[in-house]
């Protein structure tokens, strides 16, 4: 039902004003860049936006910054139960038309809401999204480089500590549109948690984000969306600032387990498509089995579930290299 608007709720004549769009931000002792990500949502063009905190147990004094930030967010806190469950509760107490996820560290264009309203209306389509643009401190190099898997390679922008606002209203270009249908999601994530805005009732009818699928649970998400409303329509625009640190939850060693043997169980519960096939992310996280925590059993038995037929053999061959220079 391509294009149908099967959540369809139109404003009034003009400016999509009328539509209240929630943003809901999980943290999790986020104190560091907290304040940044709001000031990036309190300074959207579009003015009907509810902001809604949701803290995961912190520790430090994450909700006290939330309380007293400018914007105003509704705060919720619960026990340490996960970022799924967050998103989760945040979804439930929002009040919008529109739905949508910022991570605690992560930054929006000030026009970003606008941009994804404009296109959502333009396009008569229930889920849409914006492509990412990567940045860093530039006093981060080091700690990033320390890390070891690459990521101080990252980063698209170096800003000054504290400098967020810099990139805020940043000249970004403009490079087209794009489908995501439900084939190129199956076969791995192909979009960051928080790139997608949605309409609520769609969010709540595709069962939210699973908290049993640690490092998928929004990718779960964005599955059920697709197959109930078609694919996510994406503007190449850059608009989510993606933040790339030394603590950033990229780190995908202890996160192997958990999203192939996901994407393991999406194939034998038969909903790949016939002809199975890996994206970019899992081959990844393929490549970078050997150097996890796994037992040798789990990682044999996750490459054979995961890996189509025809590449086992050689799978099994890069992974039994990879061991051995590990090994030595």
């Amino acid at each position: 039902m391509r294009g149908s608007g099967l959540f369809e709720r139109r404003s009034t004549i003009g400016r999509v004003s009328a539509e209240l769009v929630s943003v809901i931000v999980p943290t999790h002792n986020g104190v560091r860049y907290l304040r940044h990500t709001l000031d990036s949502l309190s300074g959207q063009t579009y003015p009907d936006v509810e902001v809604i905190v949701v803290d995961d147990g912190s520790t430090d004094d994450t909700v006290a910054m939330a309380h007293d930030h400018p914007v105003r967010p509704q705060v919720l806190e619960q026990n340490n139960s996960g970022v799924a469950v967050a998103r989760n509760r945040g979804l439930a107490a929002a009040g919008g038309d529109w739905v949508a996820f910022i991570d605690q560290d992560d930054l929006w264009h000030s026009e970003r809401v606008d941009a994804l309203l404009e296109l959502a209306h333009r396009r008569h389509v229930d889920a849409v999204a914006t492509t990412e643009t990567s940045f860093s401190y530039a006093s981060d190099r080091i700690a990033l480089a320390s890390v070891g898997d690459g990521r101080e390679g990252w980063a698209k922008f170096w800003i000054a500590d504290d400098d967020e606002d810099a990139l805020l209203t940043a000249d970004l270009p403009a490079e087209g549109e794009e489908e995501i249908p439900l084939a190129r999601l199956l076969k791995g994530a192909a979009m960051v948690t928080t790139a997608v805005m949605y309409r609520r009732e769609l969010a709540i009818a595709a069962g939210g984000c699973a908290p049993h699928a640690r490092a998928l649970d929004d990718h779960l998400l964005n599955l059920n969306v697709a197959r109930i409303a078609g694919p996510i329509t994406r503007a190449r625009n850059g608009q989510l600032f993606y933040r790339v640190h030394s603590g950033s939850a990229s780190t995908f060693s202890p996160m192997v387990g958990p999203f192939l043997s996901t994407q393991a169980a999406l194939r034998l519960g038969g909903i790949f498509p016939t002809d199975h096939q890996i994206g970019s992310n899992i081959d990844h996280t393929l490549f970078g089995i050997g150097r996890s925590e796994l037992s040798f059993a789990d990682k044999l038995g996750l490459l054979l579930l995961t890996t189509p037929k025809g590449t086992r053999a050689r799978w099994m061959l890069r992974w039994a290299t990879r061991q051995l220079r590990i090994r030595r």
